[in-house]
């Protein structure tokens, strides 16, 4: 015997679900449901839903509603605040050494290439007596009759005084103790300019002329570059 809960359709006698209002296979109607409202599944209902949203009162005041709110300001306090608040911000990164006071940027500059100038002297009259010392000769009979070999031998030793610390720290021996430094991360960028900084420290007369003339005081190795050397960030305390 079957259970009174089982329902089939009247037209194409396919097993219905109890609560089901319409066939699901041909769409007969069945007889409404108990509850007030149409099933989710039911289709037929969508024809008769309907999706006008109901009137809500409204909570919160409209605008231009609300009484406007006296504020007394001074006409002092709307004219421009002093030039002191238009100054630039310390977190901003500092200007090149040629954009800052001159007597600031002049100087730095001028200590590092003459103490530099001075220690190639001495490196170079060390490496030259080296070389004299074990062939038992003067240093200057040895670059008077061997010159076509000691001087790119000097040349090589000067230009490793400055390409080794520039390639890995950025600073010449002497740029850290001035607050001097390249702002330059590539290796191969340091090392054309170690290329230059050995010649301007060379020539170091003909590049303090160029700092004076200029008006930005670059060094002879500044204006063959086209880089400019930076002023060392210095840390605060907090």
């Amino acid at each position: 015997m079957e259970s009174s809960t089982r329902r089939t359709c009247p037209s194409c006698q396919n097993r219905l679900s109890p609560l089901a209002a319409e066939c699901p296979e041909c769409g007969l109607a069945l007889a409404p449901p108990r509850l007030g409202r149409p099933f989710l599944f039911q289709a037929s209902a969508l024809a008769q839903a309907s999706f006008e949203t109901s009137a809500k009162t409204l909570t919160a005041p409209a605008l231009g509603r609300v009484a406007a709110v006296a504020v007394d300001i001074a006409p002092e306090e709307l004219e421009r605040p002093p030039a002191e608040a238009a100054s630039p911000a310390a977190g901003q990164p500092r200007a090149a050494l040629g954009s800052e006071d001159p007597v600031a940027s002049f100087w730095p500059l001028v200590k590092v290439e003459a103490t530099e100038a001075l220690l190639l002297v001495l490196v170079q009259a060390l490496a030259l007596a080296l070389p004299a010392w074990l062939a038992g000769v003067s240093p200057l009979r040895l670059l008077t009759g061997a010159w076509l070999l000691v001087v790119p031998y000097l040349l090589a030793v000067s230009w490793m005084l400055f390409m080794a610390p520039l390639v890995l720290t950025g600073r010449s021996p002497f740029m850290g103790r001035f607050g001097v430094t390249l702002p330059e991360n590539t290796p191969e960028r340091r090392m054309t300019f170690s290329l230059v900084h050995m010649l301007s420290v060379l020539c170091f007369p003909l590049s303090f002329l160029c700092m004076v003339l200029s008006p930005r005081h670059q060094t002879l190795a500044e204006l063959l570059s086209g880089q400019e050397l930076l002023a060392r960030p210095v840390g605060r305390m907090r």
